[in-house]
């Protein structure tokens, strides 16, 4: 009997976006840079529990998938901002999605999202 299963790899874009920014600083990294760019430092900040390592790992897989650019503004020091470029902007209705999920399932009956988890209960209006 003959087999019908391919041998070519099928890309499925639910995987793909897994891969992509499903780790577990990701999706809070590009939260945090929904409404404005910001330093390495001002992101550390927004994030509580992440390491300088774990969040120089997560800006540099970021950038190589073209979700984060590391932009240099010349001034005496130079600074270094990170922004999202338009594909990781585009990830603005996941956020939006989950954020509703998250109100719906998580989040317990009778606590605002803003006291309970701060800067991570709340996404940026003009993002």
């Amino acid at each position: 009997m003959a087999s019908n299963i391919s041998t070519t790899k099928e890309i499925c874009p639910v995987v793909e976006s897994i891969y992509t920014i499903g780790n577990k600083w990701s999706l809070v990294i590009i939260h945090n840079l929904m409404d404005q760019p910001k330093r390495f430092n001002e992101l550390k900040t927004c994030i509580p529990g992440i390491s300088s390592k774990v969040l120089t790992q997560n800006l540099s897989e970021l950038q190589k998938s073209g979700i984060v650019e590391k932009k240099m503004i010349p001034d005496k020091p130079e600074k270094t901002e990170y922004i999202l470029t338009e594909k990781g902007r585009d990830l603005r209705a996941v956020m939006m999605e989950m954020r509703t999920w998250g109100e719906r399932w998580l989040v317990p009956a009778g606590i605002k999202n803003d006291e309970q988890f701060g800067t991570l209960g709340r996404m940026p209006e003009n993002a």
